[in-house]
């Protein structure tokens, strides 16, 4: 039998099972963290958060928040023809006279903005003036048109209203007219009423303002607020 022989250890190689623990105790802080990594951590931690929060919403009873519909945030009530109601007061719609300026002499021109000036001094109660662009109306010169072509027998003549019917057609269609208008506000209708007085009282020397139907009001409050909608 032979005797034993003691190994010893080389001091200057440390054993393998060793080097890996004290790697294990002291890692590499000048390895940067992943990116990624780091993305999908914050992504875990929010769908935590949010799981904690619907959860206890669930136990405190409490609904989620619905979004308002077009009706509660609108604040229009009421169309009639002489006013609009409000959720807070009463108001309407004028259509304003426009006048080609660049027409006018200097006299002119400053006579009109004179009187324009003047209303708006005068006038210190609400009021709002929306632009809007309208097709363009030719019922009124189709009408006439039609008639004729009813009364035309000339084959000449028919080809001729027929060409001035597909221009109006097409004028409706393609061409688009802007329109200036004015919102009067108020309290209330014996209120408003006055009001609409004096606005049309004070614009009659500069623009004029023009009483509006029913159906031309709903338009403009449809346009105003669908505004990429086309009539």
């Amino acid at each position: 039998m032979q005797p034993l022989k003691l190994i010893k250890s080389d001091p200057e190689k440390p054993d393998e099972d060793t080097y890996g623990e004290e790697m294990e105790k002291f890692p590499d802080t000048n390895k940067k963290p992943n990116k990624m990594v780091q993305l999908l951590q914050k992504l875990k931690h929010q769908r935590i958060v949010k799981k904690e929060f619907q959860k206890g919403m669930k136990e405190q009873g409490k609904k989620p928040k619905l979004l308002k519909q077009t009706s509660a945030i609108l604040p229009f009530v009421q169309l009639n023809d002489e006013y609009i109601l409000l959720k807070e007061g009463v108001m309407d719609i004028f259509q304003v006279q426009t006048k080609n300026i660049h027409a006018l002499n200097d006299a002119d021109l400053n006579y009109l903005l004179l009187n324009r000036a003047q209303f708006l001094r005068s006038y210190f109660r609400s009021f709002k003036e929306v632009i809007l662009n309208f097709p363009t109306n030719t019922e009124v010169q189709r009408a006439y048109w039609l008639k004729k072509q009813q009364q035309a027998k000339n084959a000449s003549r028919l080809k001729y209203i027929e060409q001035k019917l597909f221009e109006f057609e097409y004028l409706e269609r393609e061409r688009y007219n802007r329109e200036f208008f004015m919102f009067i506000y108020a309290d209330d209708k014996e209120e408003l009423e006055n009001r609409k007085s004096d606005c049309m009282q004070g614009m009659q020397s500069s623009f004029p303002l023009q009483r509006l139907s029913k159906n031309k009001k709903e338009q403009i409050l449809f346009l105003l607020n669908n505004q990429n909608t086309q009539l």
